[in-house]
C-alpha cells in the first residue's frame, strides 16, 4: 500500500513538472487581480499553481497531525482501560482472598472457644461466603462493561 501510495505521489509530481515546464507563459501571464486583507495584487498563473501547492501540502500535514494526535489518543485510552480492568481483577482478587481468611478465622476462633463445630453452621458459613464472592464478582463485571462503553 505504501508502494501504491509513493508511485502515485511521484507521478503526480512529474505530471505537475511537465505541466508546469510545459507553459511558456506562466509566469508572465496575469491570473487577476486578488484582494486580500485590503491588499491589491496581481498573481500570475505560476504564482497561483505555487500557492496552491503550498495550501495542499499544508492541508496534508495537517491532516497527519490529526490523524496521529487521534491515533494516539486512542491507544491511550486502551491503555488506560486494560490498566483498569487489571486493577478491578486484582481488587476482586484481594476481595475473595480477604472473604477466605476471614471465614477461616472465625471457625478458628470458635473453635477455640470451645463451641462445637456444628458440619451445618461451617456449611452455612461457606454458602454465605460463595455467595458474597459471587455478588461480588457480578459487580465487578457490570462495572467493567460499563466503564468499557
Amino acid at each position: 500500500m505504501m508502494l501504491l501510495g509513493l508511485l502515485l505521489v511521484l507521478g503526480l509530481a512529474g505530471l505537475a513538472l511537465v505541466a508546469f515546464m510545459d507553459n511558456d507563459g506562466l509566469f508572465t501571464t496575469s491570473a487577476g487581480a486578488v484582494e486580500l486583507f485590503g491588499y491589491t495584487f496581481s498573481p500570475t498563473v505560476g504564482e497561483v499553481f505555487l500557492i496552491g501547492t503550498a495550501a495542499g501540502a499544508l492541508f496534508l500535514v495537517g491532516l497527519f497531525m490529526l490523524f496521529s494526535g487521534a491515533g494516539r489518543r486512542a491507544r491511550r485510552r486502551m491503555a488506560a482501560r486494560r490498566e483498569l480492568a487489571a486493577q478491578r481483577a486484582e481488587n476482586l482478587a484481594l476481595k475473595r482472598k480477604h472473604d477466605t481468611i476471614a471465614t477461616e478465622l472465625a471457625a478458628q476462633r470458635a473453635a477455640g472457644a470451645g463451641a462445637a463445630e456444628d458440619p451445618r453452621e461451617v456449611e452455612a458459613a461457606r454458602a454465605a461466603r460463595d455467595a458474597k464472592l459471587a455478588r461480588d464478582g457480578a459487580e465487578a463485571e457490570a462495572d467493567e462493561r460499563l466503564s468499557t462503553r
